[in-house]
C-alpha cells in the first residue's frame, strides 16, 4: 500500500478503505522525519551560532542548547504530524458527513497521503547536507536552498515570509492532491469541496507552522 500511494493511488485508496491501516505510513514518515532532522542538524547548529535566539539561548549557551534545539525539533515534528493528521481526519469526517465511525478511515488516509510530503522534506534535508553548512547565513537562505517552493519568489531575506512561502512546495502539493482525490474516492465527496478542504488545511497548517516558529 505504501508504494501504491505513489504509483497507484486508486488501489491505495481501496486498501485504506478496507484496512484503515496507518501505522506503516507513520513509521516511514517518522523515519524520514528523524533522518532529515539529523541531516539538517549541522546547518541549524551553524545558524544558531550566528543567531542564538533561534535556540532561545545566549551565545555562551549555544553549545549546550543546540542538542536541545534538535531534540525539540524532532519532538515538535512527531507531535505536529499526529496533530495534523487528527485535524485532517476531523475536517474530512465533517465534510463527508459520515459521523465519528469513519474518523479512523480519514486518519489512515491522512497518514498514507502524507508520504510524498515526508519524502520531499527528506530530499530537502539531504540537499542541505551535501553543502557546507557555513554557506547559509540565515533561515531564508536555508529555505531557498531547494527551488521547489514559492520561497524562490521572495528575494529578500525575511525569515517569516520565506518560511511561510517555503511551506508551498511540489511534494506537499502532491500530498494535498492525493488527500483531496482520496476523500472523493472514499467519501463520495464532490471533488471541488474536497480540493477546497485539502488546500484550506494546507494553508492553515502553513500559517500555524510559520507563526509558531517565531
Amino acid at each position: 500500500m505504501l508504494a501504491d500511494i505513489f504509483v497507484a493511488p486508486s488501489r491505495a485508496y481501496a486498501t485504506i478503505a478496507a484496512t484503515r491501516a496507518w501505522l506503516p505510513a507513520f513509521i516511514v514518515v517518522m523515519v524520514l522525519t528523524v533522518t532529515g532532522a539529523l541531516l539538517l542538524a549541522p546547518a541549524l547548529e551553524h545558524l544558531i551560532t550566528i543567531d542564538p535566539t533561534l535556540a532561545g539561548s545566549s551565545p555562551a549557551d549555544v553549545k549546550t542548547m543546540t542538542g536541545h534545539a534538535v531534540a525539540d525539533f524532532l519532538q515538535s515534528q512527531v507531535i505536529g504530524t499526529l496533530v495534523l493528521w487528527l485535524w485532517t481526519a476531523a475536517v474530512m469526517t465533517t465534510l463527508a458527513r459520515t459521523g465519528p465511525r469513519t474518523f479512523g478511515l480519514y486518519f489512515a488516509l491522512a497518514a498514507n497521503t502524507a508520504l510524498p510530503a515526508a519524502l520531499g522534506n527528506f530530499i530537502f534535508a539531504l540537499v542541505i547536507s551535501l553543502h557546507d553548512p557555513h554557506t547559509y547565513a540565515n533561515l531564508s537562505q536555508l529555505n531557498r536552498a531547494v527551488p521547489d517552493n514559492l520561497a524562490v519568489f521572495e528575494a529578500h531575506d525575511k525569515d517569516r515570509a520565506v518560511g511561510f512561502l517555503a511551506s508551498f512546495d511540489l511534494f506537499t502539493l502532491w500530498t494535498t492532491l492525493l488527500l483531496a482525490f482520496g476523500v472523493r474516492a472514499i467519501g463520495n465527496v464532490r471533488l471541488l469541496w474536497a480540493l477546497i478542504a485539502a488546500f484550506s488545511l494546507w494553508l492553515a497548517y502553513a500559517l500555524l507552522q510559520t507563526f509558531s516558529t517565531f
